[in-house]
């Protein structure tokens, strides 16, 4: 009776608890995720109460399947490199709740953006799709890309550099290098331009098609 009893206690030593496996996913991708969200809540889904692998005789080790980053990893794996070597993959649920900016109300198609546009408010890092900021003020002045209802998260899929010269505009041109403006003269956009584009203008004083750089609002230079 005493060896019928022990031996399903010596099979059940010899096999590894899933616990074990949840824990060390759970406690891995929560560190990878620290310092970096508000709210962090981690909890490992996919570990099968049936699994029948051997008992790891080394430490178990987390990582995140195929180079993702930790805030994208909805599956964790964990493996044992002991005597006898496994790998398992444990899906995960994960909240990254954090404060980021989003739209203090409906927002427009090519507005530009003011700081009476912005707040901030606590979002699910998860839930959001692109770049989040965190500080408003890195998107004042940017242009909509595409209408916002009030309360979404602004992302960088939103947002663009303003236009600053738009075709058929009159612009000045600037001729010289650096600070040093030598001559300016007055002409026309023959294309949209954001700060840095190189467009086609119209000197409108010599009538000669150029190519120069936008610089400003309604401002271009030639020569840099």
């Amino acid at each position: 009776m005493a060896l019928t009893l022990l031996a399903p206690a010596a099979a059940q030593a010899s096999t590894q608890s899933p616990e074990a496996i949840r824990e060390t996913a759970e406690a891995f991708l929560r560190e990878a995720l620290a310092g970096e969200y508000d709210e962090v809540e981690v909890e490992a889904r996919g570990v099968d109460g049936r699994l029948k692998l051997r008992a790891c005789d080394g430490e178990l080790e987390g990582f995140i399947p195929r180079g993702r980053s930790p805030h994208q990893a909805g599956t964790v794996g964990v493996r044992c490199s002991g005597e006898a070597p496994w790998t398992v993959y444990v899906r995960m649920e994960t909240t990254l709740k954090t404060e980021m900016v989003v739209a203090a109300r409906s927002l427009r198609r090519g507005q530009r953006l003011a700081a009476a546009d912005l707040r901030t408010a606590t979002r699910d890092a998860r839930r959001v799709r692109g770049e989040f900021y965190r500080d408003a003020g890195d998107l004042v002045g940017q242009e909509v890309r595409r209408s916002l209802r009030e309360g979404v998260a602004v992302t960088g899929n939103h947002v663009q550099p303003p236009t600053l010269v738009e075709r058929n505009d009159r612009v000045t041109i600037a001729a010289g290098r650096g600070d040093a403006i030598q001559i300016s003269s007055r002409g026309r956009a023959l294309e949209h331009g954001q700060k840095g584009d190189r467009i086609r203008v119209e000197n409108l004083d010599s009538g000669r098609e150029i190519q120069a750089r936008v610089v400003g609002e309604g401002q271009v230079r030639v020569g840099d």
